[in-house]
């Protein structure tokens, strides 16, 4: 939270089993893979207008596949891919196929026929492919090229581009939809496996604290709290510059006037759509709770709780922040009672310390997905052996809590509050060497907040797979409309297959009157804040 004078937007299912000979029919009937091919029917290679000179050099002549004797080819759904930082937040089959037809898709050499919708997809003999396994490299390192990669070699420094709303690694509705590309291989591999019971989503949202700006519209002005998760797209009409603080030049910080575009809702259908869901909730509920119009010290109306769990989808808050005790010890145990009431688990704050930093633990079909939170942000009462507050992020608290979540989970989740001096978006030395700790103690992934602007990512190589980073989601339900930096966040989605990371997406976001956040276009308004996420981010 800001110091006092301080003056510097799916589907996603796969078509079952059963489908598969069918599939394979159709497939065939539009030509099964012999030694000589039309070129309509066929995949050869020779470098697009969108491969790389690297992707072009590596190019190999798609092979003859002999069809074995005594078994035909597989049929499996083919993901469509692009950079990782690539702002296109879906692909229509139309899309698709114009791509395909004017020999603009990296194709993977093993694959010998691709179907959309149940009819052959086909694929210029001009068509640069590459070796499966090479394709996400090719993709990885070169900007706007589309691939199509196999479901068992997604990785994080792709983006998977939904197709429609269909989207193999997205959220459970989308999961469900029928998934509309198909390719068939007669290459024995297991990368064409894929099980839509192995996907599971994570959902992650900004600094909340819903005081000020927040409840005098959703209280005082009677919106009700429903309304501030009721969002749905906006777009920027102009910026201006707001000299309520000096910025960094001594001339204001810009800040956009934003009209909203219809789509009510929009925002709650995102972050309720989830396998698991997380927040950063930084200050205390309390009945008796108090309407701030300016000031460092917050109170929330506890109904917000229900709101955030019914509205919001969400099932973890990390409370380890520096506004926590902000109504004293007896606010700590009353949050804690009405998150449980809500049915949303905690961590990063609790009744003692060994309640602080114990993990907030969600099964999710036989995945144990774990939580832990602390504060690296002076401003709460630290929790002892026998009172409330917060979990203060020492060494020796973030390790033994990372492992003992390590001991009751499949994947660990670490929720810092840290980079401080707030407002920026690049990473401090003392992050990085923060965050090497937690994955040496044991964390998966690290969904941190802090900061109040979106910041830094990362994909970095662990001992068991890649492992992701956030720094700060910037602010979601709180009301710092001086800037379009604070402004502005984004929804973090990120997808495992059992426990290996597969996906990292964003969906940028505006908070529009100081408290209801709405989608922004990633490709116009929205790039801003992707620009300032990627920009300073690691994605290996």
């Amino acid at each position: 939270m800001p110091r006092q004078g301080f003056r510097s937007i799916s589907s996603r299912a796969m078509i079952g089993r059963a489908l598969l000979p069918a599939l394979v029919a159709v497939v065939a009937a539009c030509g099964s893979p012999t030694p000589s091919r039309s070129p309509a029917a066929s995949i050869s290679m020779a470098p697009t207008p969108w491969s790389s000179p690297s992707a072009s050099a590596t190019a190999t002549p798609l092979p003859s596949p002999t069809p074995s004797p005594t078994s035909g080819p597989t049929v499996f759904p083919i993901a469509v891919v692009v950079r990782f930082d690539d702002a296109r937040p879906s692909i229509t089959p139309q899309a698709l196929t114009a791509a395909a037809t004017a020999g603009q898709l990296l194709v993977p050499c093993e694959v010998t026929g691709l179907s959309l919708d149940g009819q052959a997809l086909a694929i210029p003999a001009t068509t640069t492919c590459q070796p499966a396994a090479q394709v996400a490299t090719a993709i990885h390192t070169t900007a706007k090229i589309i691939g199509l990669l196999p479901p068992g070699l997604v990785s994080p420094s792709v983006k998977v581009l939904p197709i429609g709303l269909a989207d193999l690694f997205g959220a459970p509705t989308h999961r469900a939809l029928p998934y509309p590309l198909m390719a068939q291989t007669t290459t024995a591999a297991t990368w064409t496996s894929y099980d839509v019971n192995d996907v599971r989503t994570l959902i992650s949202t900004g600094d909340t604290c819903p005081d000020r700006g927040v409840s005098l519209m959703a209280v005082t002005n009677r919106k009700g709290w429903d309304w501030t998760l009721a969002g749905g797209n906006a777009r920027y009409t102009s910026t201006h510059m707001d000299t309520q603080y000096s910025g960094p030049q001594g001339k204001g910080w810009p800040v956009p006037t934003i009209r909203r575009n219809g789509g009510t809702g929009a925002m709650a259908a995102l972050i309720s759509d989830n396998d698991v869901s997380a927040n950063d909730f930084e200050c205390p509920m309390v009945a008796n709770w108090t309407q701030h119009n300016s000031g460092m010290l917050f109170t929330i109306d506890p109904r917000v709780a229900q709101t955030l769990a019914t509205k919001g989808g969400l099932k973890v808050v990390t409370l380890g922040s520096n506004h926590i005790t902000n109504a004293g010890k007896a606010g700590v145990r009353e949050t804690l009672r009405w998150l449980d009431a809500a049915g949303i688990k905690h961590t990063g704050a609790g009744n003692n310390l060994a309640d602080a930093l114990a993990p907030a633990v969600v099964d999710v079909r036989g995945v144990r997905f774990a939580f832990v939170g602390w504060d690296d942000i002076k401003g709460s009462a630290a929790a002892t052996a026998s009172s409330p507050g917060v979990a203060p992020m020492t060494d020796a608290n973030v390790c033994s809590s990372i492992k003992a979540a390590r001991q009751v989970a499949d994947i660990v989740i670490a929720m810092p509050q840290w980079g401080w001096p707030e407002y920026h978006a690049t990473i401090t030395k003392q992050q990085i060497t923060q965050r090497a700790f937690f994955y040496q103690c044991g964390a998966d992934g690290i969904l941190g907040s802090g900061t109040h602007w979106a910041s830094w990512a990362s994909i970095l190589p662990g001992p068991n797979g890649p492992q992701f980073a956030i720094g700060s989601h910037g602010n979601f339900l709180f009301d710092q409309n001086w800037s379009q930096q604070t402004m502005e966040g984004v929804v973090v989605e990120v997808t495992f297959v059992g426990t290996r990371l597969a996906q990292f997406r964003l969906h940028p976001y505006v908070v529009t009157q100081g408290a209801q956040p709405n989608l922004i276009n990633p490709l116009t308004d929205g790039k801003y804040v992707l620009q300032r996420v990627w920009s300073v981010s690691d994605v290996r």
